[in-house]
């Protein structure tokens, strides 16, 4: 008979069903600070009233064809550049697209925490300028061999072939994955799928979480 313990309403699976832990990335791993990016480039370059400005951007198309791989860098930028007179070099474009991240404190050592004990995974919907940026920047990559990438799978959470994918990177079932994200919708989206899943708090709870189910 399974054994389950209860943590914030959600049974999880004890540790010998545990087989692998997928993160998302962005305010997981890494600190995110999108705010930052559209100050800058919407205040001095797009002109006009900035959350005007911030909600038609993210409500355009082509946001997300970016994220799903369907379109390139370089029309990206062009794209961005054309509708929303940004102004910008495709260089400086591309410094002020990336310069969003901070280190996530403790991640790091809750990582490095798992790594031998259990298979790691990263699913994230993400483009290729930040992920090319994330993995020059952070060594805590090196500890996801198989990343799950939305603009390489063409596919964004909460979609069920997200989760599948990522299941499939690490090689073990859903039904063996816990799956963290700081976003509830991607928490019952994993869930859905047959994984476990718990939303993120930031490190030192998930640690006493993880520490619950004896995997740290």
């Amino acid at each position: 008979m399974s054994i389950t313990i209860k943590i914030e309403n959600l049974n999880v699976k004890k540790k010998e069903l545990i087989k692998a832990v997928i993160f998302d990335l962005g305010r997981v791993l890494v600190q995110v600070d999108t705010q930052k990016l559209w100050d800058f480039f919407f205040t001095n370059y797009a002109g006009g009233d900035v959350q005007q400005v911030l909600g038609r951007i993210m409500a355009d198309p082509m946001m997300m064809q970016y994220s799903i791989g369907r379109i390139q860098t370089q029309e990206f930028y062009q794209k961005l550049h054309d509708e929303y007179r940004l102004g910008l070099s495709y260089e400086e474009f591309v410094f002020r697209w990336c310069d969003i991240f901070a280190p996530m404190e403790g991640m790091d050592s809750v990582v490095a925490q798992l790594s031998g004990k259990v298979k790691l995974g990263l699913l994230s919907d993400t483009d290729p300028l930040h992920w090319d940026y994330i993995c020059r920047h952070y060594p805590l990559m090196q500890y996801f061999p198989k990343p799950t990438l939305s603009f390489q799978i063409g596919s964004v959470k909460p979609s069920r072939d997200s989760y599948l994918a990522a299941a499939g990177d690490v090689g073990v079932p859903p039904e063996e994955c816990l799956f963290i994200d700081d976003l509830q919708k991607n928490v019952d989206g994993a869930r859905a799928a047959g994984m476990t899943a718990i939303r993120f708090e930031g490190a030192d709870p998930l640690q006493n979480q993880l520490a619950e189910i004896h995997l740290l």
